[in-house]
């Protein structure tokens, strides 16, 4: 039993915001006070745009101990308005991926004589002595969808909003109204039933979901850098991209033991992959160098002293480099 005591805090009023963040020693140097409070009002949150103040270092001693140093709310917002648009291209991505995976299920599924598209469905849906729970749990999230219109032309043919067993639904259809998390699931019943080399992607694709469910939900994606995941599992295939890349053991190491930079680590690896199509590719490696070498580089100068952000930047960089920019078609 956890007796943990939950200490609420009182939600905090707009002209609150700036005097708490001054009494950490932020200052409002390269953005006025003024400007900050109209910011937090009218286009962000004070929760979201201060969680990237863990990005910056703070006092160990002295009578600012704890306070932070050289950190401007300026920098901030800029922290802000990069994340926002470096979760737009993380998004794009991840559709991608969701969308060629299914096509590399359908080509694979021709390949099998034995398959007929329905055989491997009714499998999955049956209980499984590992996953007990999963007939169950796909009924029921296929059946919140039923009464969606974008769906009314499959579920039109089935049964669905009763309780019967969902059955005889083409791998074509099936794939079209579950989730990506349940897409990765079957993918992976689907690479281990057939003993395809496929299944080794399988834990790339369940960090890249992780990272799709934060990002769809517009959680932030750039803060908390520094925080060390010491539990966290590195995939042989990242680490030889990653070596292939250019970028040593101990900046693997150090940058994939962060889950954030290790999903979307995991997300630019599985696009090169999966994805087949060069004017997909080429559309989204204009983005990804608009928004590096661009955006994110607009105010350089207010990270010239954090030395977490220019390491995470010049790691992403070698990454951006070799397999986004030199291989571009112009």
């Amino acid at each position: 039993m956890n007796n943990k005591t939950l200490i609420l805090s009182p939600m905090m009023k707009i002209y609150d915001m700036v005097p708490y963040l001054k009494n950490k020693n932020i200052k409002f140097e390269c953005c006025s006070e003024q400007d900050a409070e109209i910011y937090l009002k009218e286009n962000n949150n004070y929760y979201n745009v201060t969680s990237y103040k863990n990005n910056f270092v703070k006092y160990q001693c002295g009578e600012l101990e704890g306070k932070y140093i050289d950190l401007d709310f300026a920098y901030l917002k800029d922290l802000s308005i990069i994340d926002y648009r470096t979760r737009l291209v993380l998004f794009k991505m991840i559709i991608d991926i969701e969308h060629y995976l299914k096509i590399r299920i359908l080509n694979t599924i021709e390949e099998i004589s034995e398959e007929d598209g329905y055989k491997i469905v009714n499998l999955y849906l049956e209980k499984d002595f590992n996953d007990k729970e999963r007939p169950k749990r796909v009924h029921e999230s296929i059946r919140k969808k039923v009464s969606n219109e974008y769906y009314q032309k499959i579920f039109s043919k089935y049964d669905l909003d009763k309780d019967t067993k969902i059955e005889n639904i083409p791998i074509w259809e099936f794939l079209e109204i579950i989730t990506f998390g349940e897409l990765i699931n079957f993918f992976d019943f689907f690479t281990k039933y057939y003993i395809l080399d496929d299944n080794k992607y399988i834990f790339i694709l369940r960090e890249v979901n992780k990272l799709r469910n934060a990002v769809a939900h517009n959680s932030c994606v750039l803060c908390d850098l520094d925080k060390k995941d010491n539990t966290h599992r590195v995939d042989t295939l990242v680490i030889n991209y990653l070596k292939d890349c250019g970028i040593g053991k101990e900046n693997r190491n150090t940058k994939l033991s962060n889950s954030r930079i290790r999903q979307i680590t995991y997300t630019l690896y599985m696009f090169n992959i999966i994805v087949s199509s060069e004017g997909i590719k080429n559309n989204v490696k204009h983005d990804i160098i608009k928004l590096f070498y661009g955006r994110i580089i607009l105010n350089g100068k207010y990270y010239n002293n954090n030395g977490l952000l220019k390491s995470i930047y010049n790691y992403f960089d070698k990454i951006i480099e070799k397999n986004y920019k030199e291989n571009l078609d112009q």
